[in-house]
């Protein structure tokens, strides 16, 4: 596993960090799992049904082979299927292969990390969502124990039900008893469309939305990597409310120096205040867009 071990090393994680997430190594061989798992006395059928072999024309064959291998657990700690990530350019396979969708195990639902951090987001009313699992073990490391991903799939409506339950959302709330959800999003074009998924689904929460943006193009681990736990930190602590992230996005995408193109800005934005349901929050924002594009 030594190719696994230098991967963690260089994404910044030691074995103690490895020990910590449950991080293991699937070997290069075709049938090194399903030999091990029939010789405990689990059969072919249990075994395609849990998604850790897969079927095919010669035969069964191990899904996982020279990966890198995170466990993926419920809320309680029962690990419910596997994340894994390929270690060989060679390898003709996506960068990033998870277990299907099986009786347990449905990724719409699943959030990476959340065993880990329900605590945490219980008692802060905060949950910082990540893209991947190594942001994840990056936001732990440095203190963001509040950090979950989702599992090869966009943040969708079906994941708003498992946040709510952990971070005591109740729409009843008052302000100062409101949580709050981070989402970060890379600034690439990716990021920008899970961004775009993601308010549509935000208005969802009783809890505050926030958006906190890694700089230069970096993800959560490559700061930490690069700039330090602190650095990290810090960019979870810059968050911006999400309404003024998304109107910034659309002005950002408009020619401001014109008269045309401000009242192009304006009409776009406006269909972004239009979603805010609390009246005075919307009339901040009217005033602050007026501002923004020297507008009455």
């Amino acid at each position: 596993a030594q190719h696994a071990r230098t991967f963690l090393a260089e994404k910044g994680f030691d074995q103690l960090a490895a020990e910590q997430f449950g991080v293991g190594f699937a070997p290069d061989s075709y049938d090194a799992l399903s030999k091990h798992l029939t010789q405990k006395g689990y059969t072919i059928p249990e075994l395609v049904a849990a998604g850790v072999v897969d079927q095919g024309d010669r035969g069964v064959y191990d899904r996982f082979r020279h990966r890198v291998i995170w466990p993926i657990r419920d809320v309680t700690g029962q690990t419910i299927g596997f994340g894994a990530r390929r270690l060989s350019e060679d390898d003709k396979g996506p960068k990033y292969l998870n277990t299907p969708e099986t009786p347990v195990y449905h990724k719409s639902r699943v959030l990476y990390g959340l065993d880990l951090a329900k605590r945490a987001i219980a008692k802060k009313r905060q949950v910082v969502i990540v893209e991947g699992y190594t942001d994840v073990m990056a936001c732990h490391l440095a203190g963001i124990d509040t950090a979950v991903a989702t599992c090869g799939t966009a943040f969708g409506a079906d994941h708003i039900p498992v946040i709510r339950r952990v971070l005591g959302d109740s729409d009843g709330a008052l302000d100062e008893g409101r949580g709050e959800v981070v989402f970060t999003f890379d600034p690439d074009e990716a990021g920008q469309k899970a961004a775009t998924k993601a308010f549509a689904e935000q208005s969802k929460f009783a809890a505050q939305t926030f958006v906190a943006v890694p700089p230069e193009g970096l993800d959560p681990n490559d700061v930490r990597l690069q700039r330090g736990d602190e650095a990290l930190r810090a960019v979870i602590e810059t968050k911006r409310p999400m309404y003024e992230f998304m109107i910034k996005r659309v002005l950002d995408g408009t020619d401001l120096n014109t008269v045309e193109g401000r009242a192009r800005a304006l009409r776009a934005a406006l269909s972004v205040v239009h979603t805010i349901r609390d009246s005075i929050v919307r009339q901040g924002y009217v005033r602050e867009l007026a501002g923004w594009l020297g507008m009455d």
